[in-house]
């Protein structure tokens, strides 16, 4: 079986590196995340047209920048690649005190800023010693 060669690293920041040098290009970021895919092994790559360049993720492959939340109590998660979506209170844990949840129709993950962290946490609640968002349980491993 041939290695598999990174041409992308991401860092815990989600900062894109290409060949070591730094992607700071705004399209080409968002190309990125539009063209990321996952393979049979689980591996991330990003695609274009029938090429395949291997993405090595520190963490998570998307972060939560920042939380709003709606009239109707729904929390919509701002995410690195500038998308907007609600999150699914079911896929979120907690690892090490830091929040963690499935974003893009659960297809992959995204780890909480800290001041996304700020911001969720005044929509907990506890009683008995458990935690709640909207009457819904929280997971805690």
């Amino acid at each position: 079986m041939n290695e598999i060669k990174f041409r992308f690293f991401v860092d815990k920041d989600c900062n894109w590196f290409q060949d070591s040098k730094p992607i700071t290009h705004k399209r080409i970021y968002n190309f990125n995340y539009q063209n990321l895919k996952r393979d049979e092994q689980g591996l991330f790559y990003v695609e274009e047209n029938n090429s395949r360049a291997y993405v090595n993720f520190e963490d998570k492959p998307y972060i939560v920048k920042s939380i709003d939340i709606s009239e109707d109590n729904r929390i919509l998660l701002n995410l690195n690649d500038f998308s907007c979506e609600s999150l699914n209170i079911d896929t979120l844990i907690f690892k090490e005190n830091i929040p963690y949840c499935s974003v893009k129709n659960g297809k992959y993950e995204a780890k909480f800023s800290r001041p996304a962290l700020h911001q969720i946490a005044k929509a907990i609640t506890s009683k008995n010693g458990s935690y709640y968002i909207n009457s819904r349980i929280i997971k805690y491993p």
